[in-house]
């Protein structure tokens, strides 16, 4: 139960409370709710104004996601359950599960949590194993959000943001490190060592991924790509909605990035 808690502006309360962990362990936290999201803060570590900083950036990022993947008045925003985020000093590297999304406290503090790339995931269930489309398409909702509507973008893999992630993408190919994750964009799995290897695997692949999905959104429209994350099949549903193959659109995504601008 959350503590007698003060109004610092309308629709945001700020309440000491406390949070169970998977784990069953109880811990003392600064719980901020608004209509959409519910964010359990260290007690320590950031400030009120740091705090709701961070709170209006995750609310009015909700906001601006759920415009973009449900632009129907039946998906008007607000309209779902809130998106929980954890922001702790114990949590060592951003994750999302279900509509849960932990966040490093140095990161939120120092404006370079990857915040609007993990609501990507609580908010567009994946129920596939093609990683390369579940992070592709993250990564681009997260700067093209940025750089278009509000926010910040992370950069936790490029500073090329969304209008530079072709040309990123094209440094990679020319790379043992690009040519080492290339098969596994297009196809279900992710390459060996993903979590383990950030520097060396983990970069490459999410900046591949995204140039791919990127290049299919502006094939095919933003609407048909997030239905094929919504798929249990997207490979799959992108030979039923185009008549063909990942591997042929991922052809020909590497002779466009190869000549592209």
């Amino acid at each position: 139960m959350l503590a007698a808690g003060t109004a610092i502006a309308a629709a945001l309360l700020c309440a000491a409370g406390e949070r169970t962990t998977r784990w069953g362990e109880v811990r003392s936290v600064v719980r901020c709710e608004t209509s959409r999201a519910v964010i359990d803060f260290d007690p320590v570590g950031l400030d009120a104004a740091e705090r709701e900083t961070f709170v209006r950036l995750a609310d009015q990022g909700i906001a601006d996601l759920e415009r973009l993947l449900s632009p129907s008045p039946a998906g008007s925003p607000g309209t779902g359950r809130p998106v929980r985020y954890v922001v702790s000093a114990r949590v060592g590297m951003s994750r999302t599960y279900g509509r849960t999304v932990l966040l490093p406290l140095r990161r939120v503090r120092d404006r370079e949590a990857p915040y609007l790339h993990e609501t990507v995931h609580a908010l567009v269930p994946s129920p596939h194993a093609s990683t390369w489309l579940t992070e592709g398409i993250a990564c681009y909702l997260e700067s093209w959000l940025a750089e278009n509507v509000g926010g910040y973008d992370a950069h936790v893999f490029t500073r090329a943001g969304d209008r530079g992630v072709h040309r990123a993408a094209r440094s990679y190919l020319a790379t043992d490190l690009g040519r080492a994750v290339l098969p596994w964009v297009g196809v279900p799995g992710q390459p060996p060592r993903l979590d383990e290897e950030r520097a060396r695997v983990a970069r490459p692949f999410y900046v591949l991924s995204h140039s791919f999905t990127k290049h299919l959104v502006e094939k095919l429209g933003l609407p048909a790509v997030v239905g094929l994350v919504r798929e249990r099949d997207p490979e799959g549903g992108l030979l039923r909605l185009s008549g063909r193959t990942a591997l042929d659109w991922r052809a020909e995504w590497l002779v466009w990035s190869t000549l592209g601008p």
